[in-house]
């Protein structure tokens, strides 16, 4: 029975959350990132709970507040309102809901202050969530990384272009020095997405054709800085860094899209990259339903 409580405020709880992500209507990919981070620290969540659903049907508040009488809940939920209306800035809105929050949980101006200073991290073995949006947003986060490792080989590239060697075999130099660089990068975006396999004969034939390409823009970006270099004086010293930097930068998004180009998702590959989504020790949702069933 006090199981059954329990979960029901905890409930409440993520309600009252969807609340507050939906102050002002759809929520902002910053403020449902923080409403994602405050759900996961309410783990294990009810199988049939989902981020979309509270967020299409948010309660009213003055319902829901009354129903968190737990001290440690009613912290928790504080914590998480903090941390969602902090990405939408100090606007008058959001202070006031903070403080219907304050009086309704009867926290001090000492406690809530606490409060709101401690991050609100969740344990990343407990990040699991039945979510398609947290799915995709874990692959937009995954997009973004792989986007800031491409530019930082491309830049790295463009250093060792702008490294000032002179003399016989500085050019063959650098360019060993970039294809190094060049493999280590692919080597790093296929880790990145879990080594998938099964890419078939069209993404291959596809994936050297990005390759030829790069070769081709690094040669074409080489050739046009060359050329604004004889009209802008000290141009013409970028003309290497321009045409690694591209070539690189082009190979780093073809083995990118050749790696998501699978003729059907490789579930090992899925399992090596998002461990927190695809957890091999959660109990199936079957189990879950029959401790429910054996609780009631």
């Amino acid at each position: 029975m006090m199981t059954h409580e329990l979960t029901a405020e905890k409930i409440v709880c993520l309600e009252v959350l969807a609340v507050v992500a939906t102050l002002k209507g759809d929520p902002t990919p910053k403020a449902f990132e923080a409403f994602l981070v405050a759900l996961s620290t309410f783990q294990p969540l009810p199988p049939e709970i989902t981020p979309e659903r509270l967020l299409s049907h948010p309660p009213a508040l003055e319902t829901r507040l009354p129903q968190i009488q737990t001290p440690a809940l009613q912290q928790q939920v504080y914590r998480g309102a903090c941390m969602i209306t902090r990405t939408q800035g100090p606007k008058p809105q959001e202070a006031a809901l903070l403080a219907r929050l304050r009086e309704a949980f009867q926290l001090s101006p000492e406690m809530a202050q606490a409060l709101a200073k401690q991050p609100l991290i969740a344990p990343l073995s407990e990040q699991l969530m039945n979510s398609a949006l947290t799915g995709m947003t874990a692959l937009i986060g995954r997009e973004g990384d792989m986007r800031r490792l491409i530019f930082d080989y491309a830049l790295g590239t463009a250093i060792v272009g702008l490294v000032p060697i002179t003399g016989g075999g500085s050019l063959e130099l650098k360019l060993l020095v970039v294809l190094g660089l060049i493999l280590k990068m692919i080597w790093d975006i296929r880790n990145l997405w879990g080594n998938p396999k099964g890419q078939d004969l069209l993404a291959m034939i596809g994936n050297g054709f990005g390759f030829l390409g790069a070769v081709l823009s690094g040669l074409l970006a080489w050739a046009t800085v060359v050329g604004l270099g004889v009209v802008v004086p000290y141009l013409g010293a970028f003309d290497k860094a321009a045409g690694f930097a591209t070539a690189t930068w082009i190979v780093g998004q073809s083995t990118h899209q050749f790696c998501t180009s699978q003729k059907r998702p490789d579930f090992v590959a899925l399992k090596r990259i998002f461990p927190t989504l695809i957890d091999a020790n959660h109990p199936p949702l079957s189990s879950l339903k029959n401790q429910d069933h054996e609780q009631s």
